[in-house]
């Protein structure tokens, strides 16, 4: 029962100022009854219900006022309901829930957007934010929300992780496929207790693919909205996890069957089909990453007598260093 006491203290909190109705609360927990093998029936119910009314973190209001927990008309969680009453999260109790606790307990007071920061990523939960619709939402320049979320991250109260938003363009009626694809390079914010069980230092980067093209994106708050007015997902994103390694692998792999660990790359990219301009732009990504990984190098030779241009990437040559 403890579990999912914490599991609804932790609904709680993640709605912030605003709470949570006591209706919209059983079905958050519906995967931490079913984990402890229980269903969302009556004596449950009653048992949550009374746990949350003894604890001293949480407050209660009925219409907009305020409520006693001792309040005889709320001791039945059935009557609870009718009078759709709303559990709010005392203060300090959030401010641990978002990981603030020990900073104000140091009288290191953070600022009103970097809570607000705080508090929309709890909303988000598990399906984080990205950084650029963060930006827009709060009416920020990017260059200045940079700063915002640099400081938080320092402070290791969220995980940011490098994230690419494709943009589909819908194919016309009788077409079959999407127009084309656009990119945009940003970051997807988690709270550092939902952060995806990503290594920010591998060569894995998320891909969310939207529907619509690129101007409809800048314009997009990047969420869904519940009947609450909180964060929900987006039923026609898709996301992924791009996993750069095996590309890599596969061109040192090359590297390491040559004479001298050295080949040209114009030769690498014909063996291992980096061909026309999306093979070219695929290839820019992958050597950039190996370089930046010091797993190879580049440099410029003379191939038959022949210098090879710094002009041109696939005219030079690469070695590994391992």
């Amino acid at each position: 029962m403890d579990s999912i006491i914490c599991s609804a203290l932790e609904e709680i909190c993640a709605c912030a100022a605003a709470g949570i109705h006591l209706p919209e609360l059983w079905p958050s927990l519906r995967d931490s009854l079913s984990a402890a093998g229980l269903h969302p029936c009556e004596p449950v119910k009653k048992a949550i219900w009374a746990r949350l009314l003894a604890h001293p973190g949480l407050r209660f209001e009925a219409d907009g006022s305020f409520i006693g927990s001792q309040h005889p008309t709320i001791q039945s969680f059935e009557e609870a309901e009718k009078l759709r009453i709303k559990i709010v999260a005392e203060e300090h109790l959030r401010d641990n829930f978002l990981g603030i606790y020990d900073l104000k307990a140091a009288n290191h007071e953070i600022s009103q957007i970097q809570r607000t920061t705080l508090e929309r990523l709890a909303a988000a939960r598990t399906n984080g934010v990205t950084q650029t619709e963060l930006a827009k939402e709060f009416g920020i320049k990017g260059n200045n929300f940079f700063y915002v979320v640099r400081n938080l991250e320092y402070q290791q109260l969220i995980i940011r992780q490098s994230t690419m938003l494709r943009a589909k363009e819908l194919a016309d009626e009788g077409e079959s496929g999407p127009k084309n694809t656009q990119h945009v390079t940003t970051n997807l914010l988690h709270l550092y207790r939902y952060a995806r069980n990503l290594n920010s230092n591998s060569q894995q980067k998320i891909v969310i693919t939207k529907p619509g093209i690129l101007g409809s994106l800048d314009n997009a708050d990047g969420s869904t909205l519940k009947a609450d007015g909180t964060p929900g997902d987006s039923v026609n994103d898709d996301v992924s996890i791009k996993d750069y390694l095996p590309e890599m692998k596969a061109i040192c792999d090359k590297l390491e069957e040559a004479s001298g660990k050295v080949l040209v790359a114009s030769d690498i990219k014909l063996a291992l089909g980096y061909r026309k301009s999306p093979g070219h732009r695929a290839w820019r990504s992958i050597l950039n990453r190996l370089k930046d990984a010091h797993l190879v190098e580049e440099f410029q030779a003379k191939v038959n007598n022949r210098v090879r241009s710094t002009n041109c990437n696939d005219r030079l040559c690469l070695f590994t260093l391992s």
